[in-house]
């Protein structure tokens, strides 16, 4: 009987320790990959990039972490709509999830977001990537010391878009490049009575995205800004510049030489436009899809080709700017924890885990020996990828969920999208524009913290000015607007709808920065 009791009393401790061990598993346990009993289900929203979450790497990304996801997926273009739907209905909320930095300062300070600066000791990976891009928290830290979330981030930064030229037809019809917007005016003139069909300024990012390229041009942009030569905020429709921006596009226009279509072009009208041969000049597009628009024109037109080409000069002596992609996102991309959420402890770790070597090698690259091999230091996709490029072997990078996608917005290494998608011509561009980033770069400033309340005042009255904006822009650029006594109202009306105001907290908030904070961040690395 002794024994027996015995026995009995030795299984009961071993089963108390045994869940002794699980819940206090050490986290390097935990990235390692060691499968609990019972794993927590996390509902995570994300976007959806046109994947499932069931690819290979995904399922080894749970296994590591030891959590179950339920994944609630929007299309990139509806997903910040969709999840404020979300988190403003009276269902069911996600554990974590992706927000911009309009829904941090939205939904934080109401209780919704959990406050993740009493925790950044406990998670080391992420404190790591926090020394080498302190901007990460920076632009996401409340007036009062608060971080709901933390900023996407890039392993590094580039300049992925700019100005691309149909070389070719410049050449064929005995024109150099131009390098100013008089030279790109008079050759695409002259193209276009050469071509009567052709739209040779296309662009598929609808009228705002258009015009900003203009106003660009002229340094300035439609709403407020970091101004970078005068180092302070600004309101761009109120300067002098921004007047030249819009003349400047109205001469294009009225030329003939913007597609008449261009505040409905679709996508598919866009890319017909382009490789079809009745494009030829792009203003702000990305050159990771040069290389596949050169393999489709070519079997249209085997002279087909395309080149980047450095900002042209306006009449002021200016050479165009173009935005520079940080490598944290600026607020664009935010990953949030619900304040409410059970499972607090679980979604820290893995939010810190995110951040790990292992990880962003896993959901960048996927695993050694099977989707990469490192080479002399180096990772190299294995040929079983397929990539657009190089159509051979068994699956996609997507397919196979090797794309940076697996997780809530692991750091997107960059060395891997060159080896997955990038072309020669395509990597050649961005690396002329990022080598010219001093010069060429419209750099954010430093973000500005704001009360809630001072955020839904400046979101009521900025949501209607960007429209206001757009609509008039369009009227004057097609020419139902003069450029006089119209230009006198828009700004009169402008000056009405609140633009003043919301430029005075602006300059006063950055007023009050401490100095190390007024500057712009121009490393890319």
């Amino acid at each position: 009987m002794w024994i027996r009791r015995r026995k009995l009393v030795i299984w009961i401790c071993a089963g108390i320790l045994a869940v002794l061990s699980a819940v206090c598993m050490p986290y390097d346990e935990l990235v390692s990959g060691t499968t609990p009993i019972s794993p927590v289900v996390i509902h995570a929203a994300v976007p959806a990039f046109d994947r499932d979450r069931n690819t290979p790497i995904d399922k080894e990304f749970e296994r590591r972490m030891n959590l179950t996801f339920d994944w609630l997926q929007f299309p990139v273009n509806e997903y910040m709509k969709r999840i404020n739907q979300v988190l403003t209905s009276a269902g069911q909320k996600p554990n974590i999830f992706i927000v911009n930095k309009d829904m941090v300062q939205r939904f934080g300070p109401m209780g919704l977001l959990l406050d993740l600066r009493p925790y950044l000791d406990e998670m080391p990976h992420l404190k790591h990537w926090i020394e080498r891009y302190p901007q990460i928290v920076e632009d996401m830290m409340t007036e009062d010391g608060k971080l709901y979330g933390i900023d996407g981030l890039n392993t590094y930064g580039q300049m992925p878009i700019g100005y691309i030229l149909r070389e070719d037809i410049f050449y064929r019809n005995g024109m150099l490049l131009p390098r100013t917007f008089d030279e790109l005016y008079e050759s695409l003139k002259r193209l276009k009575q050469i071509y009567p069909d052709s739209k040779p300024i296309s662009s598929r990012s609808g009228p705002a995205d258009l015009f900003q390229q203009f106003y660009m041009a002229y340094h300035t942009q439609s709403g407020v800004y970091f101004d970078n030569d005068e180092m302070t905020y600004t309101f761009g429709p109120a300067k002098p510049n921004f007047k030249k921006a819009v003349m400047l596009a109205r001469k294009f226009y009225q030329a003939g030489l913007i597609d008449p279509d261009f505040a409905t072009v679709s996508e598919a009208q866009f890319y017909e436009n382009v490789i079809g041969g009745k494009t030829f000049a792009l203003f702000g597009e990305y050159f990771i899809e040069m290389d596949g628009w050169i393999e489709k024109g070519v079997k249209r037109d085997s002279f087909y080709s395309l080149k980047a080409v450095l900002p042209p000069m306006t009449d002021l002596c200016l050479q165009a700017l173009q935005p520079v992609q940080y490598p944290n996102s600026r607020g664009n991309w935010v990953i949030a924890i619900h304040a409410k959420s059970p499972h607090i402890r679980e979604l820290i770790a893995l939010l810190d885990a995110q951040y790990s070597d292992e990880i962003v090698e896993l959901t960048n690259w996927g695993i050694e020996g099977d989707t990469f091999n490192r080479v002399n230091g180096e990772n190299r996709y294995t040929a079983r990828l397929q990539t657009k490029l190089n159509p051979y072997g068994e699956v996609t990078p997507q397919d196979a969920g090797v794309d940076g996608r697996s997780g809530i917005w692991v750091p997107y290494d960059q060395d891997a999208e060159y080896a997955r998608r990038w072309g020669a011509v395509g990597l050649e561009s961005q690396q002329l524009y990022t080598a010219n980033a001093d010069k060429i770069g419209f750099f954010a400033g430093p973000s500005i913290p704001f009360t809630s309340d001072e955020f839904i005042e400046i979101t009521k009255i900025m949501s209607p000015i960007k429209n206001f904006v757009t609509l008039k822009v369009i009227q004057f650029v097609t020419g139902e607007l003069g450029m006089n006594q119209d230009w006198d109202d828009f700004q009169d009306e402008l000056t009405k709808m609140g633009a003043g105001r919301v430029l005075k907290l602006y300059q006063d908030k950055y007023a009050k920065l401490p100095d190390e904070r007024k500057v712009l961040h121009k490393s890319l690395q």
